[in-house]
């Protein structure tokens, strides 16, 4: 019957339709909000803060071409099948979401949607009296020990308290009630706030061309533009098993329902109160072209009605278009080698921008080049050489007396660095037997001398992290302290633990296991190497072995998905606050699994917290919740060596202006970065060559 069910999410094209709900469960959010187009973003971070010109007044140019580096090459654009950061930050340059959370303020603002519209849902008792304007669906109950499908029947929208009734009036455009509606409280099986949202498409916003198609082919649908029913197959994706998605599935398996309510109007519905939930349609909702991705629509070339689902998952993770992506921004994906990836700005048959909001976030520069080189030395020797304009992986070394601070290189460049809530870890897959126990974790972290790393490799600047919550959160627990740097505890606690050496050869062992670790990093990356090298030394007289190995990136990666290997060094971009889930609950740690939850970790205790904090709306009694599940994180389980919150030290040409930091990553945005010498090739002063 879910296989049916799931047929049916993918059965029909551009109509409006409702899908079948898998799971509502009761719980309280918060009250309904309409929300619109208004306002002016708030601009407090410093403009060119570390350029020596810094306030000269000279105005922005538009044209030109910058080139950013990037330290690994991802396999494709298409977000829900590539969890990468990097693919992250090119579509910020030529995709947009239903909304954006706005760079400076951390506000969440309309982009390609208008406007939206929260509402609350009156859940109905099976055998209560008819209401008028009520739905129904049959859904699949998860949890509570329920299986099969059953009959909902609910009410939604702007609820209040009268006494023995619930008042339920509309807010939203095609409501199923036409005006208030009360219902007696006796009738109400439970109430759910905050998990109805009607969203309202802007008019005009338009996708790019395909540049893989045949003109014949593209003749098919000409120009088209985001609609519902684009947004409706987005979302649907997510429910089709056989697409390679199980790193976001987690965020959209949350919406029970999605319902086209006309051309540049949907609805999704929340099976319960979800503190992530806007964040999840409006920002990691990434938004597909039907035209393009959906065989069952009938203006895809490749259209197939009676496509199966395997067949749509293929059409969707190997099309061409995750290179040569069709966005809505105001660059589009022209060039995709293995050197870089090229974007050029966004134009329309008669040579105009055609971006929906070029008035407002057009981009300055004409083209967009991200250099792809895997090894920070030669970055760095790039940037130099005046192959890359921006490269935020400088060296200490180079940083503090280096490279960087040479009178060469502040003829033609400058430097600065930012923090954001990234953090260092080493990773430890907690089914391989040398460091499943919790006493090996915690020994190699009480091993190694943080503070004194701290001040050699990064002059003081890092800050060393106890948990997963970003340091900039409110949700960190500042008041707590680090395991102390104790080597000798640490011997003694393996040696509780049963771990020493049986056989003379100078490694530990217990039950036939030796303590010997491979700690994967990626090829090029010398942080993680001098890491190591530091953590080999640091643990040798505690009988641990510690081999390094390096490995291009995509090897590398898959080491990691398929939990093939004891320790991996990597990082974590994560925003000030995200879902906790898609790391850290058991649903996503079994061996079967390709998540980011790539330790396994599987903990009753941590699965609750994670949905307490998911369920919790009233934000100072979250961010409790948060610091909590980081203590118990870091104290009870340690499923990684948690390291440094570390600055992101960067080179820039002097000829780039516009560079400010924001806390969201990458922690800038080039769409708003210029230039102002008219010698620069290509550069104008109006926005129309």
């Amino acid at each position: 019957m879910l296989e049916t069910m799931l047929e049916s999410t993918f059965s029909s094209a551009r109509r409006w339709r409702t899908t079948l709900a898998l799971g509502l469960v009761a719980a309280l959010a918060a009250s309904p909000v309409a929300h619109a187009v208004g306002g002016d973003d708030a601009d407090e971070a410093v403009v060119d803060q570390f350029h020596p010109d810094k306030g000269d007044g000279k105005a922005p140019l538009y044209g030109g071409r910058a080139i950013v580096h990037v330290p690994s090459l991802p396999e494709n654009m298409c977000y829900p099948i590539e969890n990468s950061a990097v693919t992250r930050r090119f579509l910020y340059e030529t995709h947009e979401t239903l909304l954006l959370q706005d760079w400076w303020s951390h506000e969440y603002v309309p982009d390609a949607a208008a406007s939206w519209v929260e509402e609350d849902l009156v859940l109905l008792k099976p055998d209560a009296p008819a209401v008028e304007g009520e739905i129904s669906a049959q859904v699949v109950r998860r949890g509570e020990g329920e299986t099969g499908l059953r009959e909902v029947r609910a009410v939604y929208g702007s609820i209040t308290d009268a006494g023995a009734n619930w008042t339920i009036s509309p807010m939203s455009k095609g409501s199923s009630i036409a005006g208030p509606v009360q219902v007696p409280k006796g009738a109400v099986e439970r109430v759910e706030r905050g998990t109805v949202f009607t969203v309202s498409l802007r008019e005009g916003v338009r996708w790019q061309p395909s540049l893989v198609y045949s003109a014949e082919q593209s003749a098919k649908f000409g120009d088209q533009f985001l609609d519902a029913d684009d947004v409706y197959y987005s979302w649907s994706i997510y429910r089709n098993p056989e697409v390679n998605c199980d790193e976001k599935r987690f965020q959209f398996e949350k919406i029970s329902a999605c319902e086209v309510v006309d051309e540049l109007t949907v609805r999704f519905f929340y099976e319960k109160q979800y503190a992530y939930a806007l964040e999840s349609i409006g920002t990691s909702l990434t938004l597909l072209p039907s035209h393009i991705y959906s065989l069952m629509d009938e203006q895809c070339p490749d259209h197939d009605e009676g496509a199966s689902l395997s067949k749509q998952a293929e059409h969707l993770n190997k099309n061409p278009h995750n290179k040569l992506w069709v966005g809505l921004g105001p660059y589009q994906v022209t060039e995709w080698t293995q050197q870089y990836v090229e974007a050029e700005r966004f134009v329309g048959a008669d040579g105009k921008p055609a971006y929906f909001d070029a008035a407002k976030r057009p981009g300055y520069f004409d083209t967009i080049r991200w250099r792809y080189i895997d090894n920070d030395e030669a970055a760095m020797n790039a940037l130099l050489n005046g192959e890359v304009d921006f490269f935020e992986r400088v060296k200490s070394d180079d940083y503090f007396g280096g490279r960087a601070s040479s009178e060469s290189f502040l003829e033609e460049f400058y430097k600065g660095y930012y923090y954001m809530g990234a953090y260092g870890y080493t990773g430890w897959n907690l089914y391989r037997p040398q460091v499943k126990d919790i006493a090996v974790r915690k020994a190699i972290a009480m091993a190694f001398d943080f503070q004194t790393y701290r001040k050699t490799q990064y002059n003081g600047l890092a800050r060393q992290i106890t948990g997963p919550v970003p340091y900039q959160s409110e949700g960190y627990p500042r008041d707590m302290a680090a395991l102390p740097y104790d080597p000798d505890g640490a011997l003694d606690m393996l040696e509780d633990a049963g771990w020493y050496d049986r056989n003379g050869d100078g490694i530990a062992d217990k039950d036939g296991v030796e303590l010997v670790i491979e700690f994967l990093y990626p090829s090029g990356n010398d942080a993680s190497k001098l890491f190591g090298i530091a953590l080999q030394s640091a643990v040798e007289d505690l009988g641990i072995k510690i081999n390094l190995a390096s490995l291009e990136w995509a090897t590398f990666l898959e080491r990691i998905k398929s939990r093939e290997f004891d320790a991996c060094n990597l990082a974590w971009v994560p925003p000030l606050e995200s879902d906790p889930e898609q790391l850290w609950h058991s649903k996503w740690g079994a061996r079967d699994k390709k998540s980011s939850n790539n330790s396994g970790v599987m903990d009753p205790k941590i699965d609750a917290m994670i949905e307490g904090i998911q369920a919790e709306i009233d934000r100072e009694t979250r961010m409790a919740l948060w610091r909590e599940f980081h203590r118990y994180i870091y104290e009870e389980v340690q499923p990684y060596l948690f390291m440094y919150n570390v600055p992101k030290k960067f080179g820039a040409s002097l000829k780039v202006r516009g560079i400010r930091n924001s806390a969201i990553d990458p922690g800038y945005v080039i769409r708003d970065w210029y230039f102002v010498d008219p010698s620069v090739k290509g550069t104008r002063k109006s926005l129309e060559k």
